[in-house]
């Protein structure tokens, strides 16, 4: 009896699953992705359709299409463009070198199974916490001449202590060392998951064949390590090149614009002095130096990290 039953029961036909199934989908992924185009997709094509124009809102009525008029203007034309340039790439090159060598050797400090390891690892993720608007605020108290503790530390030492943020040379590296203080345990986080995936034979073998500890870490270890550090060197170029809040919050660029970097001058471009035609056209270029550096370094990731 049970048999003829479960024969007369009439199942739902295929088609009726896939199309159930596929209203489950819309439902669940759709809303999520309307908001993600809205939020980015939406923005970046008005952008680059801003760049195209030329427009302030300081003069309205002057609004002219003018191609790639901003983009021929930014290069040959205005006279802060190539010092923008070179702060953004003394900012990035001395941050993400910086994170990357402290990174990698607290991550092969903190990777051995020793006791309290656990407790060492978690306190380096205190600065990951906190956003870079809070740590701009924190470094810029803690570096203030008048009542900052590092100038008090130092006043201690019998040292006088700088303005930090009011020369150049000095707020640039004050910047980097905030960004690398920040962001430094980003990086040894993925290292540290690296090492513990790397497999023991290399190593093995390596100590039979009498090779050295700083052997085994440069011919092993490293080569090894490649693809996850190319990894971590992607992740922070990236945020290197998109850093604001903290730069704006501990110097706006100043002194002069001795720390203004691309991010920034397109958006005092946009926003202070109103001129969105040509801000559009700085945060298009941007974007176009993080897709290639997005492009090589996933690259070389697939290539293993090789030469």
């Amino acid at each position: 009896m049970r048999g003829r039953a479960f024969l007369k029961t009439k199942w739902p036909r295929r088609g009726s699953f896939y199309l159930r199934d596929r209203m489950y989908f819309l439902i669940l992924i759709g809303p999520p992705f309307l908001i993600i185009f809205v939020l980015t997709v939406v923005p970046f094509f008005y952008s680059l359709f801003l760049s195209t124009w030329k427009m302030n809102f300081a003069m309205p009525g002057s609004e002219k299409f003018i191609g790639l008029g901003n983009f021929r203007y930014m290069v040959t034309q205005d006279p802060y463009f190539w010092t923008i340039m070179r702060n953004t790439a003394v900012q990035v090159f001395g941050t993400v070198s910086l994170q990357v060598v402290i990174g990698l050797f607290l991550a092969l400090l903190f990777s051995r199974a020793n006791r309290g390891m656990n407790i060492a690892r978690s306190l380096l993720m205190l600065p990951m916490m906190a956003t870079p608007v809070v740590i701009g605020v924190i470094w810029r108290f803690m570096v203030n001449p008048d009542f900052g503790i590092v100038n008090y530390i130092l006043s201690l030492l019998r040292i006088p202590g700088p303005d930090w943020l009011g020369k150049p040379g000095l707020a640039m590296a004050t910047i980097i060392a905030a960004d690398v203080w920040l962001s430094t345990p980003f990086v040894t986080i993925i290292i540290i998951a690296g090492i513990s995936s790397l497999p023991r034979e290399p190593f093995e073998a390596a100590t039979v064949d009498g090779a050295s500890a700083w052997q085994s870490f440069v011919y092993v270890t490293l080569p090894l390590l490649s693809p996850v550090i190319w990894v971590a060197v992607m992740f922070r170029l990236i945020d290197a090149f998109k850093r604001f809040d903290s730069i704006y919050i501990m110097t706006a660029g100043g002194p002069g614009n001795s720390t203004e970097t691309l991010n920034l001058y397109a958006y005092n471009n946009a926003f202070t002095n109103l001129d969105t035609g040509y801000g559009s056209a700085l945060a298009m270029f941007l974007f176009f130096i993080i897709a290639v550096i997005s492009v090589f370094t996933i690259h070389r990731v697939q290539r293993g990290g090789d030469a």
